[in-house]
């Protein structure tokens, strides 16, 4: 799916609905993209896609969605810097999650980084994170009490 797809959309009118709750701010980061032969790289930009905080917890989230059965988990698809960014974040003291949206299964999950990074394989099925997250409808409380917030 291309970049700032439809579930970092859904996300954001999350954030517009915490915001005016007063419940916390989450805010998209962004990535300096550039056209090439056509086509689109990220120059340069944030590790991940949504940084914030929700009644006092850092919070940070990297979407992934697919209209297919798979997430790609590769480097090219979920770099290191991601990783890295996830990991460190929680070591700080925050709270790291990533956002699965499986399109033809009409599913969106939230998974704390901390449960995912046992996760090996090179993509990620509907089915799998069933087993790690927990499958979430974006209304604000949903969403709060799937965070665990």
């Amino acid at each position: 799916m291309q970049k700032g797809g439809a579930l970092e959309e859904l996300i954001e009118s999350l954030a517009v609905q915490l915001r005016l709750s007063g419940q916390g701010i989450i805010l998209k980061q962004n990535v300096l993209w550039i056209n090439y032969n056509g086509r689109v790289f990220p120059k340069k930009g944030a590790p991940v896609d949504f940084l914030g905080v929700i009644k006092g917890i850092p919070v940070a989230l990297e979407c992934k969605e697919t209209t297919s059965d798979r997430i790609q988990l590769t480097e090219s698809h979920f770099p290191e810097k991601e990783k890295a960014f996830l990991q460190d974040f929680e070591k700080a003291g925050g709270k790291a999650f990533l956002v699965f949206a499986f399109w033809k299964h009409n599913s969106i999950y939230v998974v704390q980084y901390k449960s995912f990074s046992q996760f090996t394989r090179k993509s990620i099925r509907n089915e799998d994170v069933q087993k790690i997250g927990k499958k979430i409808n974006l209304n604000v409380q949903n969403f709060l009490l799937e965070l665990g917030i």
